[in-house]
């Protein structure tokens, strides 16, 4: 029973990056950009909230930072791809491949390290967990939910806020019409671009927060590569829902679980057995993949997309 608890609580952890990188996704592609840029965008954003937290000691300033520079890289990304035309691949890429990079580089030139950088100093984690008294009062919830992050705490209104901004505003409708049919919405006197810039920026909040999370919050300290491709897994969470805010996070769920049962057997397994089930988040989601595309490959009338079923 304590280790199914257990389990529960990490992935109650391990699931807030990958809802809030989802939410902001489905943003995104409800407005009809392809953003890959999603995973350069939170680890831009994990290095800035220590970086900027190590340099001035002062926390607040790593966290305004750490949105700000997420702010300018999805600007930057809308000026290319949605103002200048430029392929949506490419750019999504090159902001990336800049993520991969740019971190390292900075690192070896201010610190002499290529690895991490350590702000614990600064930001003690344990102090990160917040004790809700209604919590402690209540025995399964309280080893669940309890001593969480502030971030995790305000993830499920952010996620039911913008699920109602998606369904129940004008600008939901706007982003919705934006994507599935741009010329109409431009022949109602929707500034198309401008909303895909809003949905962008949008994306950019949520995936700092993730960066946030991951860095400041969880460790005190940055990692090369510390957003560890969940912004890709999120692109699959993204499309497995059918661009469905609600359907996407139960997607972002399910690949948290997966996160936190991999962290857990890594308790039980032997060194190389551990290093091995690092697979365990993208096989699963070749597994999410073909359970909800073969039924709909099934529905279509072409013949290669029955022969594939």
């Amino acid at each position: 029973m304590d280790l199914f608890l257990s389990l529960l609580n990490m992935t109650v952890e391990a699931s807030v990056p990958y809802l809030l990188i989802t939410i902001g996704g489905v943003f995104v592609a409800r407005a009809g950009v392809f953003n890959i840029s999603m995973e350069g965008c939170t680890e831009f954003a994990a290095f800035a909230g220590i970086l900027f937290t190590f340099v001035t000691g002062k926390i607040w300033v790593g966290v305004i930072s750490s949105i700000l520079l997420a702010l300018f890289i999805n600007f930057v990304f809308y000026i290319f791809t949605v103002k200048l035309n430029g392929n949506l691949s490419v750019v999504g890429t090159g902001i990336n491949l800049m993520a991969a990079c740019v971190p390292a580089s900075l690192l070896s030139a201010l610190f002499f390290t290529r690895s991490n950088l350590i702000a614990t100093s600064i930001i003690n984690p344990a102090n990160m967990m917040y004790d809700v008294p209604i919590l402690r009062s209540i025995p399964v919830l309280n080893d669940i939910f309890n001593r969480q992050t502030l971030i995790t705490y305000i993830t499920p209104f952010i996620v039911f806020g913008l699920i109602v901004v998606m369904y129940k505003t004008k600008f939901g409708i706007y982003v919705r019409v934006t994507g599935e049919n741009p010329s109409a919405a431009q022949a109602v006197g929707i500034k198309t671009n401008r909303i895909k810039m809003y949905c962008l920026l949008i994306s950019a909040f949520t995936c700092a927060l993730a960066g946030l999370n991951l860095s400041v919050e969880k460790l005190g300290m940055y990692t090369i590569n510390m957003s560890a491709n969940r912004g890709f897994i999120c692109l699959s969470a993204i499309n497995c829902g059918r661009k469905e805010p609600g359907k996407a996070c139960i997607y972002a769920l399910i690949f948290g679980f997966v996160r936190a049962l991999q962290t857990i057997i890594n308790n039980f397994v032997p060194v190389a057995i551990s290093s091995l089930l690092g697979i365990m988040p993208y096989v699963a989601i070749i597994v999410v993949l073909l359970i909800v595309e073969i039924p709909n490959a099934r529905k279509n009338h072409l013949r290669c997309f029955r022969d594939l079923a």
